[in-house]
């Protein structure tokens, strides 16, 4: 659950576009304290609205303390987060955030590091472009847009220090300069971490390509923008510890769904898996984790299931709620 201790409150300090459709937001503290440092491929929790709580990546240059950059996509596809962002957010708001989560760390171990961007997927793997620079490992980084007006960033990456690593690829430009798997990721060894971010078909599009170059499994790392699936698997058992109930949820439902029509009271905020609101005790039984808010770590104890998205591998889940 997001903890009302460790939020933030922040100022807008700035706002403009970065490409069509993508807002570049900076954030400052609003009082006297420091922010917490942001390590490269880091998170926050953004307080949208009063209904609305939604996770964007941090992808300032992580040495750059005292402030935190997003950028957000007015995405039509969205459910509302994003959309009331660019509608509402102005320049001098006080926002609400939580402190930097990061489950999409880099791996500092020398190796030569592989960043595949898609689209608005660019966010947390620039943050990682400036940290491999910083510490000088070799790397590559690509992004893959429809069209270059939605390519976020050109003019700072053009400018950096790595622009000579940086590779655009454009759906609608001439056929050499797409993204050309065979060519692009050449020279994969078992000391190479990929790391890939964007909408759900570009990550499986890329996650192929990552093992057909003969990338190892545990160095291929991805972040995906898009909801955990809360449908689909067997029917089970899930019992509210609390109350003694016991209510049956089926393949088409989620157990916050279910819970929720026979009167049991859930909090919820994002209800995609990843903001972590609804993160709940688990007394007995076996998650079968489908969110993207916990870490691995975190999953592997099985003593916390988000609610809205989450299953069971067990017949039956009891949960302290």
């Amino acid at each position: 659950m997001v903890d009302p201790e460790h939020t933030m409150e922040v100022r807008i300090r700035r706002l403009h576009y970065v490409a069509r459709d993508i807002m570049s937001i900076e954030l400052e503290s609003a009082t006297s304290k420091e922010l917490p440092s942001a390590s490269a491929g880091s998170h926050v929790d953004v307080h949208v609205s009063d209904k609305f709580v939604r996770q964007y990546s941090v992808c300032n240059d992580p040495s750059q303390s005292g402030y935190y950059r997003l950028a957000i996509l007015n995405d039509p596809g969205s459910r509302g987060g994003s959309r009331a962002v660019h509608e509402t957010f102005r320049e001098g708001m006080i926002v609400k955030i939580g402190r930097p989560r990061n489950n999409f760390g880099l791996v500092e171990d020398g190796g030569r590091a592989i960043l595949l961007a898609g689209g608005i997927g660019i966010t947390p793997l620039l943050s990682m472009a400036y940290r491999l620079q910083t510490i000088g490992n070799d790397f590559d980084f690509h992004l893959c847009v429809r069209t270059q007006d939605r390519a976020p960033f050109l003019d700072e990456v053009s400018a950096s220090p790595f622009a000579s690593r940086f590779r655009l690829h454009v759906d609608d430009g001439p056929a050499e300069q797409r993204f050309q798997p065979e060519r692009d990721l050449n020279g994969v060894c078992s000391s190479t971490s990929i790391y890939i971010c964007g909408p759900k078909g570009f990550i499986d599009f890329a996650l192929s390509a990552a093992r057909k170059a003969g990338c190892l499994e545990e160095r291929i790392h991805t972040e995906s923008f898009s909801a955990g699936e809360a449908k689909g698997g067997a029917s089970f058992t899930v019992v509210a510890s609390r109350s003694g109930r016991r209510l049956v949820v089926p393949g088409d439902k989620s157990i916050a769904s279910v819970l929720e029509e026979n009167g049991v009271c859930v909090d919820l905020s994002c209800e995609q898996g990843i903001c972590g609101t609804c993160l709940t005790k688990v007394l007995a039984g076996r998650p079968e984790h489908r969110d993207s808010f916990q870490t691995d770590a975190e999953k592997q104890r099985n003593d916390r299931i988000t609610i809205c998205c989450s299953r069971s591998l067990s017949e039956e889940l009891v949960l302290d709620i």
